[in-house]
Formats: structure tokens, C-alpha cells, sequence
């Protein structure tokens, strides 16, 4: 029974341990864009990831953020990257606007 109880307790740790990850770039989002409430598909291509990868690929605003925190040397990105690129909705009117 204890061993059951263990097995249930880590998988379910290691299921949520993804999510932590995109609740921290959420949080340096909002912390960099007070009032916001972003959505996975604001920095993402689908809503979920892929059942093989577990993967999202990121979108046009996803990936100048990811740009803009390794051009400051990091790997993951903090609320000065996203301050760096601008709100989701500013950086949708700049790209509409460069595209006509």
C-alpha cells in the first residue's frame, strides 16, 4: 500500500511540475503587464501540447520573448523580457500594421 501511495504521490508531482514552469512565465508576464490576464494561445500556436512532445510551439510574440532573454544571456525569461517586446496586444498591432 505504501508503495501505491508513492507511485500515485510522484506521478502526480511530476505532472505538475510542467505546469509550475508555465505559471512562472505567466506570473513574470502579469508582474511585467499589471491587470493582465494572458492565455496560453497569446504565446503559443495551440491551446495544448502535443501528446508526443508535450511541447508547445510558440508563436510570433513567444518566440521575441525567448529572443529577448538569451539576447540578455538567460535561458528562461523574466519580467524584463516581456517588458523588453511589449504587451501581447501591442506587439499584434505593430506585426498588423508592418504586414499591410
Amino acid at each position: 500500500m505504501k508503495k501505491m501511495t508513492f507511485l500515485i504521490l510522484a506521478g502526480f508531482i511530476l505532472w505538475t511540475v510542467p505546469a509550475h514552469a508555465d505559471m512562472a512565465q505567466r506570473s513574470a508576464y502579469i508582474t511585467a503587464n499589471a491587470d493582465a490576464k494572458p492565455k496560453c494561445m497569446d504565446c503559443h500556436v495551440d491551446k495544448m501540447p502535443k501528446k508526443a512532445d508535450g511541447a508547445h510551439d510558440n508563436n510570433a510574440y513567444g518566440l521575441a520573448v525567448i529572443a529577448a532573454a538569451k539576447a540578455a544571456g538567460r535561458t528562461t525569461p523574466i519580467a524584463a523580457d516581456y517588458t523588453t517586446v511589449g504587451t501581447i496586444e501591442a506587439f499584434a498591432a505593430k506585426n498588423a500594421s508592418a504586414t499591410k
